[in-house]
């Protein structure tokens, strides 16, 4: 999900299926706003991967307008099942905020936030209300199944791994049946061609960004046993794909292709 992936060290040979964490955050955000859940406090675990989320959601807040009234960093280590009942009352009390932000992206302490912040409060980002690019409980647009193709197959549900997998291996093949050949270079201009289409099981055909190579892609808003929404919200516009307001679009872009 790196975004500096997809700028300054992006590379003319990828493409990219996972969603970049701009685009998660920018998925995130868009909701969020137009709940006018506006005030957020963030919390930032101790790992790097965490600090670049962190990244992402500030610059999707300034984008959507939202605001953070306060960033904390997450000090009391890993293990928050034993204290988190008095921690956390005490690490939440002083902000007035609308939502809690998470940016823990393995879980070291974000599942412990929930319930027990000092106001009743929402939760979202890597855990509460996620944003992600595929869940077991999405079945619209005739993902139901693909769902049950999976889990028949493989005897498991489908994560968001297995569907970035699914999709890069569907393009290929995409690519090679409608161009008739199985020659690399084929079937990598077609893909980056304005002919090309995924059915990716979200409501539209997905295409990749040209400046970038990161497949467009709806973002699902989920809880564990729900699908809550999926970006981009409509009144979101933009002059060539709504699904360009997630991430980086081609003027923000750092990307040059190499």
């Amino acid at each position: 999900p790196y975004d500096a992936l997809r700028n300054e060290r992006c590379r003319a040979n990828v493409l990219h299926t996972l969603p970049s964490r701009a685009m998660l955050a920018d998925g995130l955000a868009q909701y969020l706003a137009l709940k006018r859940w506006s005030k957020w406090l963030l919390v930032v675990g101790r790992r790097d991967e965490d600090k670049l989320l962190a990244d992402a959601l500030k610059r999707a807040a300034k984008r959507f307008g939202a605001k953070i009234v306060a960033e904390k960093p997450w000090t009391y280590g890993p293990d928050a099942r034993r204290t988190a009942q008095s921690e956390v009352p005490v690490f939440t009390q002083d902000v007035d905020y609308d939502v809690l932000v998470v940016a823990d992206e393995i879980g070291e302490f974000g599942e412990y936030l929930m319930y027990r912040t000092w106001a009743p409060k929402l939760v979202a980002g890597t855990q509460g209300l996620v944003p992600t690019s595929w869940h077991r409980t999405h079945e619209q647009w005739g993902a139901a199944q693909l769902q049950s193709r999976f889990l028949r197959t493989f005897k498991r549900q489908m994560n968001p791994t297995d569907y970035h997998v699914w999709a890069a291996v569907r393009a290929v093949g995409e690519a090679a049946t409608r161009t008739r050949s199985v020659a690399s270079r084929d079937i990598a201009a077609y893909i980056r061609s304005d002919d090309f289409g995924l059915p990716g099981f979200k409501g539209q055909a997905l295409t990749f960004r040209k400046w970038n190579g990161q497949l467009r892609q709806p973002i699902l808003l989920v809880t564990p046993n729900a699908l809550v929404s999926v970006s981009p919200q409509k009144g979101y516009l933009h002059q060539v794909s709504h699904l360009d307001t997630l991430g980086y679009d081609a003027p923000e872009s750092k990307c040059r292709m190499r």
